[in-house]
């Protein structure tokens, strides 16, 4: 009874991670890993799309892009390349581009830097960062958030990147 007792305190035991957060390889880890926030999402603008309208296979294809975006920080993306053009993955245009199929939305903080992530050929995931200059040492911010505003499947956001 105690051998059938003791194997099973050992499995479980052997279930549970092997590192904490206190680790600071974990630490690192994760807080280097990009986040993205829904909080500014708006859908109401003539070429925005409001993933509600998405099919199945298109949002398994936005949350399996999700999740391989989220394995690295957004300064990787910047430096990645995708097509024949060689596009950033992620461009931060800093200024609302002023050719746009969109407004500037009145609930977006007007001097946060304007961006987009290359999800596929045409479709793009339009939002901002914040500007490094306010992410100092013990600041509220984090310029590893990426605050997403639209969803772009024509490529209208920014006319001159084409």
């Amino acid at each position: 009874m105690s051998k059938k007792h003791n194997s099973r305190k050992e499995k479980f035991i052997g279930s549970i991670a092997p590192f904490s957060l206190q680790d600071q390889d974990v630490w690192s880890d994760i807080s280097g890993r990009c986040r993205f926030n829904f909080s500014y999402f708006d859908a109401n603008q003539e070429h925005a799309t409001d993933m509600r309208t998405w099919d199945e296979a298109n949002l398994q294809q936005f949350f399996s892009k999700l999740i391989s975006y989220c394995r690295h920080p957004l300064s990787h993306w910047q430096q990645q390349t995708v097509g024949s053009h060689r596009h950033h993955v992620l461009e931060i245009y800093g200024a609302f581009p002023r050719k746009s199929g969109f407004r500037p939305p009145l609930h977006v903080p007007s001097d946060v830097d304007w961006a987009r992530f290359r999800l596929d050929q045409r479709k793009r995931l339009i939002g901002f960062t914040i500007p490094k200059s306010y992410c100092t040492s013990g600041s509220h911010f984090d310029d590893n958030t990426f605050y997403i505003v639209f969803l772009d499947l024509e490529h209208q956001f920014y006319l001159g990147d084409r």
